[in-house]
């Protein structure tokens, strides 16, 4: 599902381009012949060349820049779930005596879970709580009684994978809202309103010229639509960050 809070921008996107090349059909009706000759139109193919030119490379910068966004967050959330289900076996292998601590474990994991992939959708913000159980659990890690060195190995390697979380914890914290300015869009989508117009003033008028600019403003569109989701992957849009390593961590700990 599209984010509607992002739609507004979606659809000014579209409407600028298609609107523009529609712009530069009737206004081309309109002016005088001698500034639709050749050279006039040589001319403002030029700068508009320019200006598409500089367009795609800022796209492409755009875009890639989302992509590594999506990625580093998609990596974060890989890796929480893997700390999960390490520190639970950690645990596990410690004993009976540890029981206590993966009862707390499973308890912020679903937390988190819940927390990062609402069931309704709606996104939820790192809240108190959350950390409240965070610091439970290492409280109770730090309680136990090693009787012996194998018992203190197993308590360290624990605590390090708790500051793992944490670090995870407060990297995916830091990431909320896009990474693409929404100042910076609307500059964009005017030098793709100019292409447009000058695309639309020494366009004939029929059809096939009219879907063609319909299509490519749809197209241009998409780009910008993927460029602010992947931007902003911790939202629940139609672009998100896989919850399935959440997932399976759940799964895994929760075995007795």
């Amino acid at each position: 599902m599209i984010d509607g809070a992002y739609l507004h921008i979606y659809a000014i996107s579209f409407v600028a381009m298609f609107g523009g090349a529609l712009i530069g059909i009737f206004t081309a009706r309109a002016l005088p012949n001698h500034h639709l000759s050749n050279e006039s139109a040589t001319v403002v193919k030029l700068t508009a060349a320019v200006v598409a030119s500089l367009t795609s490379l800022v796209l492409a910068l755009m875009l890639s820049s989302a992509n590594s966004s999506f990625s580093v967050n998609a990596g974060i959330v890989k890796k929480l779930g893997s700390d999960l289900i390490h520190l639970d076996h950690i645990l596990r292998i410690y004993g009976p005596e540890a029981n206590e601590a993966r009862g707390d474990l499973r308890a912020y994991a679903t937390r988190k879970n819940e927390e990062l992939f609402p069931v309704s959708g709606v996104p939820a913000a790192a809240n108190r709580d959350t950390s409240d159980l965070l610091d439970v659990l290492l409280d109770a890690v730090v309680s136990l009684s090693p009787a012996d060195r194998r018992h203190t190995a197993l308590i360290s390697q624990a605590q390090v994978i708790i500051a793992n979380i944490y670090a995870e914890r407060w990297l995916l914290w830091e990431r909320p809202g896009t990474t693409v300015p929404v100042q910076f869009l609307f500059v964009m989508i005017f030098w793709l309103s100019l292409i447009f117009v000058s695309f639309g003033l020494f366009a004939p008028v029929n059809v096939t010229v009219v879907t063609s600019f319909f299509l490519s403003a749809l197209a241009v569109t998409g780009a910008i639509l993927m460029i602010v989701e992947l931007g902003n992957p911790m939202h629940h849009g139609w672009l998100q960050v896989p919850r399935e390593p959440m997932g399976r961590a759940l799964i895994e700990i929760g075995r007795p």
